[in-house]
């Protein structure tokens, strides 16, 4: 049985990929295309940050079911927000070793659903071994150490130097845990510049000696994060070269098997991504700040934990083009006060909150457009999901054609992806997706003028390419969700 090597490229936009694949200039990218199948529309999570979108690709399933909602979000079990470290600011506001806790271990090991089963779980509960090389999800049975750099662990004041994490049969977490360096370890970029191995020619290398040593497991997935950084520096549509300095890599991950080909005959390669970005306008104008918008509540800081005792009405959570505002007391008075404020703003493309159990309202911000949705119902959508809606379905850009289909446009399965994030974890919540160019402005969260974001319902953060090749596939409707059964069934036969 062919082995399985999965790439994926963070923040990679379909535009660019088909781009630069139609002018040859990513040679190993552009032969998988050509030797499968190539999807320029794969849906991703909402919102589209990293730690959900990577959830949902382990997993098979959105975060009403796998746990993690955001980069930035209100833990409602300690009271306290949680930041994966989405700035310096608030790494250094909130302190590093918490922040490094949250993504180190505690994202794997409490946030990540428990109940629900990560791709390597399954497979290596049936036999398989299965291997991961920077990816941020990587929860499995196998105990590891990892052991923080001298220079991380100074900046927790040496509280934490290592932590116990978990894995599959091969974990690499960049120089944190790793197998013994092939040759010169001055070739794998590592230490503060290189963001201690969390870099593509890192993951890159490792892939190779995995493959060159012969340790390859069944699996493999090797996470390329650089094209994020330089997506939101230079805006999405001009990641070309961060695009093409990732096919190096994947070349050289090929040639370790002679040639392409012979690769080709004993692997299947998956290329994709976890999300994809678009443009935010430049200047002021083209920034929400929510802090000053609902600067009327008290707000609930990401150094405190919640409690009656302080007042604290709601707790604002930035994600790029989207953000959470939980509502922590006197929940129908404030979320109607908070959802009236935010209406009156066309910059809000969604505003979106759980009415009762098994229904929800979407309005649209700057007009009076309302949709009142529920699951289960005479309506059935394209992925086979039914509902019942009353309202306006232009508020998710969304119609009835046919017998009784509703088809998505700019907003694709919006209705399933809302309550994914309004279902993630216990506690009341209003959601904002931000309209095309526009972004969120809120303490702790990062601001792209004039280059790329990401985070919102919209399909340009929402859509990604992917690349099968090496087994048939036929997926109609593609979602980051499917990535799961399909590896499944390419092992075990069925899903």
């Amino acid at each position: 049985m062919k082995k399985v090597i999965v790439f994926v490229i963070d923040s990679l936009h379909p535009v660019v990929l088909g781009r630069i694949l139609s002018e040859g200039n990513a040679p190993a990218l552009r032969f998988l295309a050509k030797q499968g199948t190539y999807f320029d529309r794969v849906i991703s999570s909402f919102p589209t940050m990293t730690p959900v979108a990577m959830s949902s690709m382990i997993t098979g399933t959105w975060s009403d079911r796998h746990g993690v909602p955001g980069f930035i979000w209100y833990n409602k079990e300690i009271g306290e927000i949680v930041d994966y470290g989405a700035t310096w600011q608030s790494i250094v506001k909130i302190g590093p070793e918490k922040v490094l806790r949250n993504l180190l271990i505690k994202l794997n090991e409490e946030h990540l659903n428990p109940q629900t089963p990560t791709l390597y779980e399954r497979l290596e509960a049936r036999g398989y071994t299965t291997g991961n090389v920077n990816f941020m999800i990587h929860r499995a049975i196998n105990p590891y150490r990892a052991k923080l750099p001298f220079l991380l662990a100074l900046a927790t004041r040496f509280r934490l130097t290592q932590a116990d994490v978990s894995g599959p049969s091969h974990l690499t977490l960049g120089q944190l845990v790793h197998p013994p360096f092939s040759g010169l370890s001055k070739a794998y970029p590592r230490g503060a510049f290189h963001r201690y191995g969390f870099n593509d020619s890192f993951s890159g290398k490792i892939a190779a000696q995995i493959v060159r040593e012969g340790n390859q497991p069944d699996l493999m997935v090797v996470y390329f994060p650089d094209n994020d950084k330089y997506s939101h520096q230079h805006g999405p549509l001009r990641s070309g070269p961060s695009i093409e300095h990732v096919d190096s890599q994947v070349a050289a991950v090929l040639n370790e098997y002679g040639s392409w080909e012979k690769a080709l005959e004993e692997n299947v390669f998956i290329v994709t991504g976890d999300h994809a970005q678009s443009t935010v306008g430049l200047g002021n104008e083209y920034l929400i700040n929510l802090d000053r918008v609902l600067k009327s509540f008290k707000r609930l800081k990401a150094t405190e934990e919640a409690s009656e005792d302080k007042d604290q009405e709601i707790a604002i959570c930035p994600n790029e083009r989207m953000a959470f505002i939980y509502i922590l007391q006197r929940t129908k008075e404030i979320l109607a006060d908070v959802v009236g404020v935010l209406c009156k703003d066309t910059r809000h493309a969604q505003i979106a909150w759980k009415v009762s159990e098994n229904l929800y309202c979407v309005l649209q911000g700057g007009t009076e457009k309302q949709l009142l949705f529920s699951r289960v119902g005479p309506y059935q959508d394209v992925y086979g999901q039914s509902w019942s809606c009353e309202g306006d379905l232009s508020v998710v850009d969304a119609q009835i054609t046919g017998e009784k289909t509703i088809e998505f446009g700019k907003f694709p399965d919006a209705l399933t992806r809302l309550i994914s994030a309004l279902e993630a974890r216990d506690g009341s919540r209003v959601v904002v997706s931000a309209a095309s160019g526009y972004e969120y402005l809120a303490v702790g969260g990062p601001i792209h003028s004039g280059g790329g974001s990401h985070g919102s319902l919209e399909e340009e953060d929402s859509s990604v390419p992917m690349i099968v090749a090496g087994m048939p596939v036929r997926l109609e409707h593609p979602r980051i969700i499917d990535l799961v059964p399909m590896i499944l069934e390419h092992f075990l036969g069925t899903y």
